[in-house]
């Protein structure tokens, strides 16, 4: 596949074996071609709709006349800064402003004197990013999300500390220096098709508890532990919609920082069309031909139309490119 899902296509180096280097770090965070984005609890910082970088040479926004630079530096200096890698030998960093309270948060943009400065959510500002920046913000939300729950040891509980650029958290307990590493859930994510004997073909979509009504989506679940791929997107068609799946095929893989999976998208064919619904999981689910799809509404529309999932998603995606191939099949065989 062409990979062209959002938070793919990551334009960094990531620059593994350097980060291990403090020296050379300390270096890169000094080095007045060095970028810094701002994060603040799920928000960038953005200037003028558009994401703002800042570097103390001011070549990237053209902006050293205004901005308060020992202000910015003060800030970095005081936050937790997670390295990301290198751009042309240039360092990106991520400056995480998340234990600053609202009041102080609003006192330091003041101070700033930058008008329509602001903090937008990650997921509500994917109109305002492209691929390489979505890709580069969703992998620094994802490596600061994981730093936050590895604050302390899972071993035995001690405080533990950032290396490696925020790419390592170790035990700062003499008895323990255990060592813990970002980590990726699995999720296996497949659009479900049935060929009936007559008449065009089917695939299965559902209502899930956790997103708005009248969406449907397709099937989702975590791998589980001793599991291949495609024994979970068996387990899972199974305990949440009753059908039996005879043959599976990988089709895209997205990175999804929310917090931080790995969607890992199928193709699968389903043996029969009956339906048990596991309740707590799927609100409903139904078969659609490619279309009916046509005439959903988009994710966000007003009104009871049924609509279709966000256009950023792998599930998306699979059900987009389902879509084509059937149309096309249709097309072909009204041709003949």
């Amino acid at each position: 596949m062409g990979t062209e899902l959002t938070f793919c296509r990551m334009p960094l180096d990531r620059a593994s074996t350097l980060r291990k280097n403090q020296q050379w770090l300390d270096e890169k965070l000094n080095a007045n071609d060095s970028r810094f984005y701002f994060y603040w609890r799920g928000k960038y910082l953005y200037l003028d709709e558009k994401i703002f970088v800042f570097n103390r040479e001011g070549s990237i926004d053209k902006l050293l006349n205004v901005l308060n630079t020992s202000e910015f530096n003060k800030i970095i200096t005081e936050n937790a800064l997670t390295f990301l890698g290198t751009d042309n030998n240039v360092a990106i960093f991520v400056c995480d402003l998340s234990l600053m309270h609202d009041v102080d948060l609003k006192k330091w943009l003041e101070k700033l004197d930058l008008i329509n400065m602001k903090f937008i959510d990650f997921r509500n500002s994917l109109s305002l990013l492209n691929q390489q920046q979505g890709a580069i913000l969703s992998y620094a939300k994802a490596l600061i999300h994981w730093q936050r729950s590895a604050n302390f040891c899972g071993s035995c509980g001690g405080k533990t500390k950032a290396m490696d650029g925020g790419h390592r958290m170790v035990c700062t307990n003499d008895s323990c220096q255990k060592e813990h590493f970002p980590r990726t859930d699995p999720v296996v994510i497949m659009l479900v098709e049935y060929q009936p004997k007559s008449g065009p073909a089917v695939c299965l979509l559902a209502e899930h508890h956790r997103i708005p009504d009248k969406v449907f989506s397709t099937l989702a679940g975590f791998v589980d532990p001793g599991e291949s791929l495609q024994e979970a997107v068996i387990r899972e068609v199974y305990e949440e919609a009753g059908v039996d799946v005879a043959s599976v095929s990988f089709i895209d893989s997205q990175p999804w920082p929310f917090p931080n999976s790995l969607m890992i998208g199928f193709f699968a064919q389903a043996q029969g069309m009956d339906l048990c619904l596991e309740e707590e999981e799927l609100r409903s689910a139904s078969w659609f031909t490619a279309q009916q799809l046509l005439d959903f509404n988009e994710w966000g529309d007003e009104g009871d139309a049924p609509k279709l999932p966000r256009k950023e998603s792998i599930s998306r995606l699979l059900i987009d490119l389902w879509c084509e191939k059937q149309l096309s099949v249709t097309a072909d065989v009204i041709g003949k």
